[in-house]
């Protein structure tokens, strides 16, 4: 393989500028002012145009103040800053590192879109006056929070703890160019469970009678909040995306856990045709997404899983299995989920996914077998989280009546009196078929086993599944040449495309426990190069990337890619090979000189026509910007502090739902109240 020190522009592999890093502190003040004044102005029983605002959102929709406009803002922002990370992710990938974290137009809505997370939490807490719910917190001498307030901020915390944390991530350890960065994790995590406290701040207006969380509309809004929780499908962006750096299992295990958790929870929370109800929020969430990153130019688009058979399979298992009989529904669900519900995803993948996806035949065992433990443990959590709903919307002296009426009237006034009669039919088989309040054992382990076992599955799984070292092998490259030849292949200036041909050897390596096997080229867009000479995918036609097949060629061994590859410029191609179940190689074709990485490993890589190959781990290619000198201790403690973040934020979404379950006395708070917590409170 040759090395030189041919050099491409490169921007700075660690992290980010002190100027750049200043102007975000500020930005972040900015952000922070108005709702601290907000604060003042309304715990001193003073008018604040946003709590005008939210009382007449409050006369619409008839929610508490803290709970109307808050919950819209924040769906607002969750999109916003879901556009923004749909975008970001495509971008490295098309361009590779950015010049700094301001100069990457994605990420203003991202960064803006997490402050705003954060003080609507804050904003949901202050707006809390007047009768309360059971249980709440003190975050102030005059600030009762909701525990669906709490919820959100903390969301918002670990969501914003995330951009400095990056960046000292970076400083110590290079960038991590991939979404499932531990900083990345918690940056996204955090913004897509801030949707766990929308569906328990419904909950707690319905315990306290509020006019719009009551009733069939109650009902459906409380259903469309607890749907929402299923956008964590954004930890699945690479794989949606077509260039995923983590092991196949890990996208069956968190569709398994996701589906399992949401579909069974909403069918039980809604009844007969709620897993039809999240799946459509699911649809519309990714439409939106789509949608909008479609409007920027030239960008990779997310394609995405169908999900629709696992809704399906919810609603049978629902018809011949009632919510109310102990785990039975759930684990029945979770077992049909992960079995037909994840194969039929595989078909879907078939037509609709990008390379890698459909993964061989072959490895589909071991994939629905994994799914099908995750989305048990993912039934088990749904069954928990329902469970903790019902108990913290339950309110003993309030008469929920589920009736027609309302809709009836809806449907006269828009002149379709016609449809009055169906839809009662319709209205009192989805009555009829209502699960009703799910039993709670008082004993703690009891009431609270299902949720532990279920997370519990749910991260051994995912640990389970990283990736390892690369397997051992080797082949030879032949370059078939289509613009430029061997001398101008690997420069900066002269465009050189080549179809490639590998001889692997052992020659049964790409075939035995195969998951995937094709070329790569990706971060070919830098900023210096001409657009419209650029290679383009042949899946996407977009510039920046490459997903080719490797076609075997009828030689035992061999395999010939299917486009001419890119061996110039910014990009990095290599040939990659995932087998069963972790390990993730890579035949290193091309990388230029980077001068932003000091070690070897940032120095041109070219193969040349005829030349042996090893093959190398994956992430050390397409990750190169990780430094190699950083003390083993080191990236132990950084994983350790990073994992107990996420384990404390787990653990306070926990409890903040069980204590909202297990509720207490009702307090009434006031402008004028004495801001001394009554004794029953926590």
């Amino acid at each position: 393989m040759l090395y030189a020190q041919t050099e491409v522009p490169a921007p700075p592999a660690g992290g980010a500028a002190i100027g750049e890093v200043i102007i975000a502190f500020a930005i972040t003040l900015a952000a922070a002012l108005p709702t601290i004044w907000l604060m003042w102005r309304e715990t001193a029983g003073k008018p604040t145009a946003i709590g005008r605002l939210a009382d007449w959102v409050a006369t619409k929709d008839h929610l508490p103040r803290w709970v109307g406009l808050p919950s819209y803002a924040l769906v607002v922002s969750l999109l916003t800053a879901g556009f923004g990370v749909w975008w970001d992710v495509a971008l490295h990938m098309q361009n590779g590192r950015d010049e700094g974290p301001l100069a990457n137009p994605s990420h203003y809505p991202i960064f803006l879109a997490l402050l705003a997370i954060f003080n609507i939490g804050l904003i949901s807490a202050v707006f809390a006056k007047g009768e309360l719910p059971r249980r709440t917190i003190a975050i102030g001498p005059a600030i009762r929070a909701p525990l669906g307030s709490i919820v959100i901020i903390g969301a918002g915390v670990i969501a914003l703890a995330g951009f400095p944390s990056d960046d000292l991530w970076h400083r110590l350890f290079g960038q991590d160019v991939t979404e499932w960065g531990p900083t990345h994790v918690m940056m996204i995590g955090g913004a897509v469970t801030c949707v766990i406290g929308l569906a328990l701040l419904q909950a707690e207006a319905r315990q306290l009678g509020a006019a719009g969380a009551m009733g069939f509309g109650g009902r459906l809004r409380g259903a469309i909040m607890l749907s929402l929780c299923i956008v964590p499908f954004a930890f699945l962006m690479e794989f949606d995306l077509g260039v995923p750096q983590f092991p196949m299992a890990t996208q069956f295990i968190i569709v398994g856990l996701l589906a399992g958790w949401i579909f069974t929870g909403v069918r039980a929370y809604f009844g007969p045709g709620g897993a039809l109800l999240a799946w459509v929020v699911y649809l519309i969430a990714h439409l939106i997404l789509l949608g909008s990153t479609a409007l920027v130019d030239d960008v990779l688009l997310a394609r995405f899983l169908l999900l629709l058979p696992a809704a399906i399979l919810v609603e049978l298992v629902a018809l011949a299995v009632s919510p109310r009989r102990g785990l039975t529904f759930w684990i029945t669900s979770g077992v049909l989920i992960g079995t037909l519900g994840l194969a039929a995803e595989w078909v879907w993948s078939q037509f609709f996914m990008p390379l890698p996806q459909p993964i061989p035949g072959s490895a589909l065992p071991l994939m629905l077998a994994v799914g099908t433990a995750a989305a048990v443990g993912g039934g088990l959590l749904g069954s928990w989280h329902v469970r903790q709903l019902q108990d913290t919307a339950s309110r003993p002296d309030t008469d929920d009546e589920l009736t027609f009426d309302a809709i009836a009237d809806l449907l006269r006034r828009v002149k379709l009196t016609f449809l009055v009669g169906p839809g009662e039919s319709i209205f009192g088989y989805w009555k009829r078929g209502q699960t009703g309040t799910l039993t709670s054992n008082e004993v703690p382990w009891r009431r609270h086993g299902a949720a532990m076992l279920g997370m519990g599955l749910f991260i051994g799984l995912m640990a389970a599944y990283t990736p390892q070292d690369p397997i051992d092998f080797e082949a030879r490259v032949a370059l078939d040449y289509v613009d430029g030849a061997a001398e101008t292949c690997g420069t900066t200036t002269s465009k050189c495309t080549a179809f490639v041909t590998v001889d692997v050897e052992p020659v049964n390596i790409a075939e035995d426990g195969k998951i995937w096997f094709y070329a790569l080229a990706w971060q070919g867009r830098h900023r210096s190069a001409d657009v419209t000479t650029l290679p383009r995918d042949p899946i996407a036609d977009v510039p920046g990337i490459m997903r080719v097949e490797m076609a075997p060629t009828g030689v035992t061994g061999q395999y010939r890619s299917a486009e001419p590859l890119p061996l110039y410029g910014s990009w990095k191609t290599l040939v990659r090979l995932h087998t069963a179940p972790t390990s993730m190689s890579a035949l290193p074709l091309y990388a230029p000189d980077d001068p932003a990485i000091t070690a070897d490993k940032g120095r041109r890589i070219i193969v040349t026509d005829g030349q042996r190959v090893d093959a190398m781990t994956e992430p050390g290619f397409l990750q190169r910007e990780i430094k190699d000198d950083v003390p083993a201790w080191l990236w132990t403690a950084a994983y350790i502090v990073v994992g107990l973040f996420w384990l404390g934020l787990i653990a306070l979404y926990g409890w903040c739902l069980a204590a909202a379950a297990k509720g207490g006395a009702t307090p009434v708070r006031t402008d004028t109240d004495d801001p001394v917590a009554p004794p029953s409170k926590v």
